[in-house]
């Protein structure tokens, strides 16, 4: 098929990664893509394509306004702004559908962006929406001015759709309850391919340069959110710490949450053991992450997919994770993670303290958690399930 892709976004951090994951993949299985993003935006820009290099990514034109309006304007302003945005962007896609033959307008879930709905159906093209967020989801970081406005806009939308994409089984239930019919909708997670493991160093030479050598590293990468809750990892680790003498715990990334965390991890009687690495060029990220035994998300959000995951699963690094419903989607509990309910410290720290003292157990485990990834959650596994939920031109 000829596909137009079309998104929203500043192409930055795990939006960007995301977004050259699938465009990646279609093209791979045989399709062509064109990818419509906003002026001055390329998510296939290397540079800004790495959820834990967001901080320090350079942008320019309609992304360098964007990214001030998102950090001055007041929140009703900027969803003012965000409506106002369907003009353009219709225009642009107006343009582009009639420039080109595609068959498909494939879109990234956006508030208020119906502009590309409008203008498939007008065209006559099969319109296809990728969810990795909803209106009225608890807890985001940015809040929301007009939830009545959004989630009006959210149903004239899936009213419009081929087939709606959710990369979680919660936010598939929430486009249901939003009106979408459950023959238009597909939960599909996020992926990774191991190809894209590329490493510029041996992992003991990265742990010699973390000072980790010798020792069992627990660790998380990504964008630190408040609702990672790494400081509730740090506590982990303080308990763990003092029946295992080798323990460490690196965290690599940086985020809203780390100055906090930081102060978290000067408070802890093992801070010379907890390495704090801050932003990692993109090309560098794999290095880092290789340096774990275990992999550890202490928390997350309900909705969204953690790439990183995934990324850690391609890696064969055991997981500790949270039984939340992105995660039950992809893992069983001691087949391919030790899983524990949410917050649930003491089952956190057990499951942790399994993996510390059963080295099989953890070979075990990952090597099952990268055979599910190779054979079932690759982009390309990930872009073929989605087109085929498609209906028949």
């Amino acid at each position: 098929m000829r596909i137009l892709y079309h998104h929203r976004t500043q192409g930055r951090g795990a939006e960007g990664n995301h977004i050259v994951s699938i465009v990646t993949a279609l093209r791979a299985l045989g399709h062509y893509v064109d990818v419509l993003s906003p002026p001055g935006v390329d998510p296939f820009d290397p540079a800004a394509t790495i959820p834990v290099d967001k901080a320090s990514t350079s942008t320019r034109g309609w992304g360098s306004l964007w990214k001030l309006m998102s950090r001055k304007l007041p929140n009703w302003l900027f969803e003012i702004a965000e409506l106002f945005y369907n003009v353009p962007a219709y225009f642009r896609l107006r343009r582009a559908l009639k420039a080109g033959r595609y068959d498909l307008v494939f879109e990234r879930y956006a508030f208020f962006l119906v502009a590309g709905a409008v203008a498939a159906r007008r065209s006559g093209r099969r319109f296809l929406l990728e969810v990795n967020e909803v209106n009225g989801i608890p807890n985001r970081a940015r809040k929301q001015s007009f939830v009545r406005l959004c989630a009006a806009a959210e149903r004239f939308i899936f009213r419009r759709c081929s087939v709606v994409h959710a990369v979680s089984s919660w936010l598939g239930d929430r486009a249901l309850e939003a009106g979408l019919p459950k023959s238009r909708l597909v939960v599909v997670p996020n992926g990774f391919e191991v190809s894209r493991l590329k490493l510029g160093r041996s992992r003991d030479e990265m742990r010699r340069q973390l000072n980790l050598d010798g020792g069992l590293v627990l660790g998380f990468a990504g964008w630190f959110d408040h609702w990672d809750r790494l400081d509730l990892l740090v506590d982990l680790f303080d308990e763990l710490r003092g029946n295992h003498a080798q323990l460490r715990l690196c965290l690599v990334g940086a985020g809203p949450a780390a100055l906090e965390l930081g102060a978290r991890v000067a408070k802890s009687p093992f801070a010379s053991d907890i390495v704090l690495t801050g932003a990692v060029p993109r090309q560098q990220v794999y290095d880092y992450i290789q340096t774990f035994d275990i992999g550890v998300l202490p928390h997350s959000n309900v909705f969204g997919s953690p790439i990183v995951m995934f990324e850690m699963m391609g890696l064969s690094i055991p997981l500790v994770l949270p039984r939340l419903p992105p995660i039950e989607d992809v893992h069983r509990d001691g087949e391919t993670a030790l899983t524990f309910p949410p917050l649930d410290l003491p089952a956190c720290r057990a499951a942790i303290a399994r993996y510390l003292e059963d080295r099989a157990l953890r070979e075990q485990v990952a090597a099952r958690a990268r055979q599910v990834l190779t054979t079932r959650h690759t982009w390309r596994d990930t872009a073929a399930r989605i087109l085929a939920a498609l209906p028949p031109a």
